[in-house]
């Protein structure tokens, strides 16, 4: 069996280690009856077998993040942020499968010296810091083969995430649950980096508004205010002063750009087919980047959103931390907003190396503010309190 994590926090520890299930650093035991007697059976091979301990891991893990759920979910404000994660097995591509689907290393074996591409980057797929080297050589160094070369790239990218998703199960079931709260709660906010339009499919499928900062007219301009817009239901003979705001609405603020944004002069608009998709493309430059508009503008509302006051909960799926900027926005929000508290949803928690994640880890096991859960986004929105759970329920914080 492969050692792996199945949950992080400052309470619990559920790992394999050795074909070992291990449970806040000792082993798994349960009791049982053998021979007309109870006994102490370990979950560890020979005694058990692998999908047994398997399944006892994910049991426990499960009981355990569903119990924090329970507390976390009723915040008066929550919002997710997803990566790569939360499209992967719905038709996305992880960094790695874009790396496969370009052949990266026939595409630059020419200009592996001229470039100075070191073998590890090759080793690691790392499509981000060659795409970045490449750039860099040509800000010094024109090359009309090796600039076309990138734009081709960068085509085959925008066409990779610009599919249409055939099953929307999983992520309406996932906007569902989140939006079920009550009206003195704020609106979901799902933060993306992923250029896909997984949430606008999954929206339109479901019958949702989605607020994502362009015009509600055609054709669809971008404009930072329209975020502050909601949607009220008004009969007509009402005259109070309050509201009653209308369900299936949720904000979506997509980080690095989207497959269907184009700018038109000074203008930004939403199109179906752009020439030039508007996107952060995979590189090192992506911090500079997100000083331009509209990232600049989503970026400051995600940076407000992690300040505010009152009890926040931010679900992370699928996001590896290695865009330092907003790793940054969250280690300082985590250290000035002591009512903020994250759920991580990462599969593959021993595989991500990176500083950023590493020092998520040590937080996890000492402050109730962050859980790190090894699950999957299609297993975790199967695991979430169904409709209602959480618009009966007062939050406690912690």
């Amino acid at each position: 069996m492969n050692n792996q994590t199945y949950l992080l926090s400052n309470e619990h520890k559920i790992e394999i280690l050795d074909d070992v299930l291990m449970l806040n650093g000792k082993v798994y035991t349960e009791r049982a009856k053998e021979a007309g007697e109870e006994v102490n059976v370990e979950y560890r091979l020979p005694d058990k077998t692998e999908t047994e301990i398997t399944a006892k891991a994910l049991e426990l893990t499960r009981t355990f993040y569903k119990k924090r759920l329970e507390k976390l979910l009723p915040a008066e404000q929550l919002f997710a942020l997803t990566g790569a994660g939360s499209s992967i097995g719905f038709g996305g591509k992880s960094m790695a499968g874009l790396w496969d689907e370009i052949d990266v290393v026939k595409a630059f074996e020419a200009y592996i010296g001229e470039i100075g591409i070191e073998q590890a980057l090759f080793d690691r797929k790392d499509l981000e810091s060659i795409l970045s080297r490449a750039k860099l050589y040509l800000a010094f160094k024109p090359n009309d083969t090796l600039e076309k070369l990138i734009e081709g790239i960068e085509e085959t990218i925008k066409n990779l995430c610009n599919f249409k998703l055939e099953d929307t199960s999983t992520h309406l079931e996932f906007i569902k649950q989140l939006t079920s709260r009550k009206s003195k709660q704020g609106r979901l906010k799902v933060f993306t980096t992923n250029y896909d339009t997984v949430f606008e499919q999954t929206a339109s499928e479901g019958s949702y508004v989605v607020i994502d900062g362009f015009s509600f007219t055609q054709p669809r301009r971008f404009n930072g205010k329209y975020f502050d817009y909601d949607i009220v239901i008004r009969e007509n003979s009402r005259i109070a002063a309050d509201e009653n705001f209308a369900s299936n609405v949720f904000h979506l603020y997509k980080l690095h750009g989207s497959v269907n944004w184009e700018t038109r002069g000074e203008e930004i608009l939403q199109v179906e087919n752009p020439a030039k998709a508007m996107m952060i493309y995979p590189n090192n430059n992506k911090f500079e980047s997100s000083y331009e508009q509209p990232y600049f503008e989503m970026m400051g509302r995600l940076q407000s959103e992690l300040r505010k006051k009152g009890t926040t909960t931010l679900i992370i799926i699928g996001f590896s931390f290695a865009d330092k900027h907003i790793f940054t926005m969250i280690k300082e929000a985590l250290n000035y907003n002591a009512s903020l508290n994250l759920m991580i949803i990462e599969p593959f928690i021993n595989s991500i190396t990176n500083e950023n994640f590493t020092y998520l880890h040590a937080y996890a096991q000492k402050s109730i503010q962050v859980t790190i859960v090894g699950e999957f986004f299609k297993e975790f929105v199967g695991q979430l309190p169904k409709n209602g759970y959480f618009v009966s329920h007062e939050v406690t914080n912690g």
